[in-house]
């Protein structure tokens, strides 16, 4: 995995339904989205590292989920409200 600044966007889909408990050990270390599909959640998570991939991506292995699909997105700088420009 390249080199990521620190404004660069993940996001992650897992199967199921993500646990509150989950998405709040996200939430005390990033700014976190999680977004429910069907059959999936979808998680997006601003201001990470490679370090910070990492570290999301194995605590959504302890929980038990399966990662379906990973990218990021360098680059991204959210606007003052926390959303990205438009």
């Amino acid at each position: 995995m390249a080199h990521m600044s620190p404004e660069t966007q993940c996001e992650v889909t897992v199967t199921g339904p993500l646990a509150r408990s989950a998405i709040d050990a996200i939430g005390g270390r990033f700014h976190v989205v999680a977004i429910r599909t069907a059959d999936t959640t979808i998680v997006t998570v601003d201001a990470v590292d490679q370090a910070a991939v990492r570290a999301l991506m194995i605590l959504l292995w302890d929980s038990g989920h399966e990662l379906l699909a990973m990218s990021t997105i360098p680059g991204y700088k959210p606007c003052c409200c926390g959303r990205p420009d438009e």
